[in-house]
């Protein structure tokens, strides 16, 4: 597809009502129409006309002050029983046993393609939580799930994916050199086992390792994040051994998870 090509999908009726509903979804109390359209950088005009269409279609709702706001229709879109769904609640209670016994925020991640995106969380119990976001993660290089999923990538694959190194810094601890990280992901492709101490944030470390779907392929991935106090090496050890075998048992006797590999085509 051309840049051309895209510009104009992006800048068409279609894309600029999928933008709003996205900022739509993500806004924490009603918005003004002048509120929308400055988040959105769209007209007073465009907004009011795609607010309206979004409306009638019941997506979004305005209240009795004039304010705009999702709906639970645009909220809570899957139905209880996708899979997805289902996972999520089926790995809950493994998260919180993974938070209960180690201190860090335990997460769940999915992939599709190329895309990450945290399904479930138990957020650990400490005076600072680290900030997470649904689709908003870290860098490949510099995140325990980007790392998984470029573990299972060819060299060409990965180089297409992140560019040309020297690779962005967030931290002194970033790794930056090609030939540096490629060797950590052939480590991880052979063990399932990634790590990132203070390479996106200081102060804050990961740990993590592939959960694969019943063909093998990954599917997604289980986290631990937090302060970097909690990821002594006496911790790791013990953390690596119990992430691989709650992998192993989710991949091989969850219905769920097999469900959502059939939904994911993997």
């Amino acid at each position: 597809m051309t840049q051309e090509k895209a510009k104009a999908i992006d800048t068409g009726v279609l894309g600029k009502g999928l933008h709003l509903l996205s900022v739509m979804q993500q806004a924490l109390q009603p918005l003004s129409l002048s509120e929308v359209a400055e988040i959105a950088e769209l007209s007073p005009s465009s907004t009011h006309r795609l607010l309206k269409t979004l409306c009638d279609l019941g997506y979004i709702h305005q209240n009795a002050a004039g304010r705009y706001g999702p709906t639970l229709y645009a909220l809570l879109p899957l139905a209880l029983e996708h899979p997805l769904n289902v996972l999520r609640r089926d790995s809950f209670h493994i998260l919180e046993s993974l938070r209960t016994r180690y201190g860090p925020s335990a997460k769940l991640i999915v992939f599709q393609g190329m895309q990450r995106a945290i399904a479930e969380i138990a957020v650990g119990r400490y005076s600072i939580t680290p900030y997470f976001d649904t689709h908003d993660l870290p860098p490949w290089h510099i995140s325990v799930s980007g790392k998984l999923l470029l573990s299972g990538m060819s060299h060409g694959e990965r180089d297409a994916l992140l560019g040309s190194a020297p690779y962005p810094a967030r931290t002194r601890h970033s790794i930056v050199d090609r030939e540096v990280l490629f060797r950590q992901l052939d480590e991880v492709g052979r063990s399932g086992f990634a790590t990132n101490f203070d390479e996106n944030v200081i102060g804050v470390s990961s740990v993590g390792v592939r959960l694969l779907s019943p063909s093998g392929r990954a599917i997604g991935a289980i986290l631990l994040t937090g302060p970097s106090e909690y990821f002594t090496s006496g911790q790791l050890e013990a953390m690596r051994e119990d992430l691989l075998q709650t992998a192993e048992l989710l991949s091989k006797t969850s219905q769920s998870l097999r469900s959502l590999s059939r939904f994911l085509g993997l």
